[in-house]
C-alpha cells in the first residue's frame, strides 16, 4: 500500500540525507513537512534544511530562511531568515530561485531596524568566510 511505500521512501532518503546528501535532506525536509511516512515535525524538518543549508545548498539555505520568516519548527526571527535568504540568493545557480529568495530578502528588511539588518549582513559574511563551499 501507500503508506509502506512511503516509509520506504523515508529510509531510503534518511540514508543517503545521513551521508550528508544534500538533495536527499531537502526531500527528507517535504516528508516531515507534509507527513508522508513519518509523523508531521516542523523541528525535525528544520533540522534537515539546516544541514543542507550548511553544505551550502541554496533551495535549502532559502527554505530554512523560510522557516524563520514565519517561525515554523524555529522561533520567528527575521534575522536569521534575512541571512538565509540572502545566501541562497548568492549561491542560486538557477534564476528564478535567486530572484525568489532576493524578492524574499527585500520583503524581510521592511520589517527590520537597521541595527537587524546590518546584523543579518555580518553573519551572512561570517558564514560565506567560515564556509568555503564549492
Amino acid at each position: 500500500g501507500v503508506p509502506q511505500d512511503d516509509a520506504e521512501a523515508v529510509n531510503w532518503h534518511l540514508k543517503a540525507a545521513e551521508q550528508g546528501r544534500a538533495l536527499a535532506q531537502v526531500s527528507l525536509v517535504e516528508m516531515y513537512k507534509r507527513g508522508n511516512g513519518v509523523p508531521q515535525d516542523y523541528v525535525e524538518a528544520v533540522a534537515w534544511y539546516r544541514r543542507a543549508a550548511e553544505q551550502g545548498h541554496a533551495l535549502a539555505q532559502f527554505y530554512l530562511g523560510v522557516s524563520y520568516e514565519r517561525g515554523e519548527g524555529v522561533l520567528q526571527d527575521t534575522v536569521q531568515a534575512h541571512m538565509w535568504f540572502n545566501l541562497a540568493a548568492s549561491r542560486a545557480t538557477i534564476q528564478q530561485l535567486r530572484a525568489l529568495a532576493v524578492t524574499a530578502r527585500d520583503t524581510v528588511v521592511a520589517r527590520m531596524t537597521p541595527v537587524d539588518l546590518s546584523e543579518a549582513q555580518r553573519l551572512a559574511l561570517e558564514w560565506h568566510a567560515a564556509h568555503q563551499v564549492p
